[in-house]
């Protein structure tokens, strides 16, 4: 593939044959959400255990979290007062959340390009394979990618033309954009690698107008940041506990595996041509606007990439990066008339939205032969299951209240438990706690007995140390699967000794 950087004198797109490009993209994104909302309606996927953890914190809004930011909390909870506590409610944010982006994106593609580039841009972003799977979940990058999309956007502006204006949104997005995930920070890094080659981005970060920004940004910020003070610095030390991981290494495969990951959260095309573009960086005199958009999709894939060949990554930590990387690309595709390539683009994102509405609608049955994993679903599955086998067997033991020893299990029963009645607990095995439900709902002696433990640990000898009584029960098991299912212990418990709440890890038997 030739990059070129001149206007060519091309063939006409399907867009040249469109009057108005922001009334059609809107029209088209505006049916795209009304499916996607349609399809979580019928989407038979469980909350996973990340979103129901989400929900429960909903249900009582702080300035932070043990390990997030507020902001998804806040969503959830504004979402729930509309529509209710369905798993498509609490999903329902995140649709509409990417409309909203994929018109940003437009506006900023505009801004910098033409009207072309900038129909492109939105299609492609609102159908580029990591957020047509995004769009039927509800997870942090939902709001992040917001919040970053128009506080580039208010960038941009500013470089154009500073205005005050501009700079309250600027300093508000990446205020909200940080109480949404912290990786917002990395923002500012593609402020500073702008800096580098154009006169206008170092001639604003001399005036009264950037610092202000970041001040408004810092004042947004400031009661997630005191409520973290407060609570021993929590969020701060788990999450650079979950940088850290198993321990630095030096596993540069890791971090070619999270490149190749990029393919399938930004999209094949795209990335491929983004790829590209920064092969031919060095030789070429790329526009200003191309700089631009690289200079802001760089820091997130390059620490996460460094990050990778250290520790750990999950492939949606450089999440943002796809904003500036989409634009670019499509920008360049659009210069060279590449038209095949970006209707290939958009069609991927199609098939790619048909694939998903039809197996999320039929995911207890969806199984792949031949793979080690058939289930694909199993991780989001049975968790309802779960909940139901849960209920019946502290109705049968007439329990009390129940226990589980896994942040997931308990995420998992408060919300579809979230009517039956019963008192939900997690058991803190340490002292200091390991996760928001250690918090609390820490299980103490206070506790309605007796309590149904739901629980990995087999050793009754971890429970007697608590409770006086332990009483084994079968296992509790929940389909999850054609070929899968999951299994849990289950002891009633009663009796509870001492003033401390459960402490320990898994041990004797």
């Amino acid at each position: 593939m030739t990059l070129d950087t001149h206007t060519l004198a091309s063939p006409r797109s399907a867009a040249d044959y469109i009057t108005a490009p922001l009334p059609a993209m809107l029209a088209i994104l505006f049916v795209l959400t009304v499916v996607r909302l349609i399809g979580l309606k019928f989407s038979t996927v469980d909350l996973f255990f990340d979103e129901a953890q989400y929900w429960s914190w909903a249900q009582h809004p702080e300035f932070g979290y043990f390990s997030k930011p507020p902001l998804l909390a806040w969503l959830i909870a504004a979402s729930e007062h509309v529509c209710g506590s369905s798993e498509a409610c609490v999903r329902a944010p995140a649709p509409v959340i990417y409309f909203c982006i994929a018109t940003i994106v437009y506006f900023i593609a505009r801004r910098l390009y033409d009207e072309r580039t900038a129909f492109w841009s939105g299609l492609a972003i609102a159908l580029a394979t990591g957020v047509v799977f995004s769009a039927r979940i509800i997870s942090t990058d939902v709001p992040l990618l917001l919040f970053w999309s128009l506080a580039l956007l208010a960038y941009v502006e500013l470089l154009e033309r500073p205005r005050w204006s501009w700079t309250v949104v600027l300093g508000v997005a990446v205020g909200l954009g940080l109480l949404a995930k912290y990786a917002m920070v990395y923002f500012y890094l593609g402020v500073a690698l702008t800096a580098l080659f154009d006169s206008r981005a170092r001639a604003l970060l001399r005036t009264g107008m950037f610092w202000g920004s970041a001040l408004i940004a810092l004042l947004v910020l400031l009661p997630n940041l005191f409520w973290i003070a407060s609570h021993d610095f929590v969020t701060f030390k788990h999450t650079g506990d979950n940088i850290q991981g198993n321990g630095p290494g030096f596993r540069p495969l890791e971090g070619l595996s999270f490149i190749v990951s990029q393919f399938g959260v930004i999209g094949p095309i795209t990335f491929g041509v983004f790829l590209i573009g920064l092969v031919k960086l060095r030789g070429t005199r790329f526009p200003l606007a191309d700089r631009i958009m690289i200079a802001f999709a760089i820091p997130p894939l390059a620490l996460i990439t460094a990050t990778a060949m250290i520790t750990h990554y999950n492939a949606n930590w450089a999440a943002t990066a796809a904003i500036s990387v989409t634009i670019f690309a499509i920008a360049i595709l659009v210069r060279e008339a590449r038209w095949r390539l970006i209707y290939a683009t958009v069609c991927i994102g199609l098939i790619a939205q048909t694939l998903f509405l039809v197996t999320d609608a039929v995911a207890p049955k969806v199984s792949v032969p031949f793979i080690a994993k058939p289930d694909v679903y199993e991780r989001t599955m049975g968790w309802r299951n779960l909940a139901d086998a849960v209920k019946s067997r502290a109705t049968e033991a007439n329990a009390k209240s129940i226990v589980a020893d896994q942040r997931a299990v308990v995420a998992e029963l408060l919300y579809y438990l979230r009517d039956a009645g019963i008192p939900i607990y997690a058991w803190r095995s340490q002292t200091a706690p390991s996760d928001q439900f250690d918090m609390d709902i820490p299980l103490t002696r206070d506790a309605p007995q007796p309590v149904l433990a739901v629980v990995e640990c087999p050793a009754t000898n971890r429970y007697r140390a608590t409770f006086a009584t332990v009483e084994t029960l079968p296992d509790i098991t929940a389909v999850s699967g054609p070929h899968s299912k999951r299994a849990y212990r289950a002891f009633l418990l009663s009796g509870a000794s001492g003033e401390k709440q459960p402490a320990g890890s898994c041990f004797g038997s």
